[in-house]
């Protein structure tokens, strides 16, 4: 029995632990594998088909996609989970359609993995799904599509800022957050209408979204949220105008260093000692 017989055999393992340790070694040896992998692929047995395709992935070869992109309809969840995660490793631009189905799993953690996925692979066209999938009843699922988003980056700023207008507010809450990470000036001035959204947690990741763009434009908006009911957007907004660095906000914030709230009064307190450190240099 040659080596890899003896690692295939070891995938069959009840321990994960030595499954794991033989798809490791099977992958470090790659071509080789490759056909042992993908023929467990059909196997009868869950987790060998799930050991499989982690092991398939970490080979990050091309010439694997094919096997993994059929395991994406696999029976077991756990394996089309796997299958995704394996899928973005490999990076392979062919599997950006059948994990845009994936995306529509009955299983959120298969939603969740191919959101990842597609994120890893970093396609244009994947951008009009992921925004769909802000609408995901799963938070961890959410914030998967909002991370593949930002990993996209610029090509996905449009579609973005007309999220913000969207009749859901997670659907706002998860744009606003990318936008700021994505720093594009074309978020400006919608990002400030949004800081007059009914939804406290939508006007607070607008106000974090501003203080990353760093634009003065946004300030008077930014002071104004100072007067928030919301303590939470009291903070953001402060913290904001700390980065922004603009001295205008220096009396408003000495208004709020009173603040009934000791994490706003911290925030404001932050803000200005940054703001001055910032006009003296």
């Amino acid at each position: 029995m040659s080596e890899l017989d003896t690692l295939f055999e070891r995938l069959k393992s009840q321990r994960w632990e030595a499954r794991k340790a033989a798809a490791q070694a099977m992958a470090k040896t790659g071509a080789p594998s490759g056909k042992y992998l993908i023929k467990a692929m059909t196997d009868e047995n869950p987790d060998l088909r799930l050991i499989s395709a982690k092991a398939l992935g970490w080979m990050r070869n091309p010439a694997v996609v094919a096997p993994l992109e059929k395991a994406l309809t696999d029976e077991d969840a756990g394996v089309r989970k796997a299958a995704a995660e394996a899928l973005g490793r490999a990076g392979s631009a062919s599997a950006v359609a059948p994990l845009v189905v994936a995306l529509m799993d009955e299983d959120w953690s298969v939603r969740k993995a191919a959101a990842e996925a597609l994120g890893s692979i970093g396609d244009a066209g994947a951008i009009g799904p992921l925004i769909g999938l802000l609408k995901d009843k799963y938070l961890d699922v959410r914030e998967a599509g909002a991370d593949a988003l930002g990993r996209i980056g610029q090509p996905a700023v449009a579609r973005l800022v007309a999220a913000l207008s969207d009749g859901n507010p997670d659907v706002r809450y998860c744009a606003a957050e990318v936008l700021g990470r994505v720093k594009d000036p074309q978020a400006l001035a919608p990002l400030i209408n949004l800081t007059g959204d009914y939804d406290p947690g939508v006007r607070r990741v607008a106000m974090e979204a501003l203080g990353k763009l760093g634009d003065q434009q946004a300030v008077p908006a930014i002071i104004n949220a100072l007067g928030d009911e919301a303590s939470s957007v009291r903070w953001a907004a402060a913290t904001s105008l700390g980065k922004v660095g603009d001295s205008t906000a220096l009396g408003p914030l000495a208004k709020l260093s009173n603040d009934k709230n000791s994490g706003v009064r911290s925030a404001a307190l932050k803000a200005i000692s940054s703001i001055r450190v910032r006009s003296r240099s």
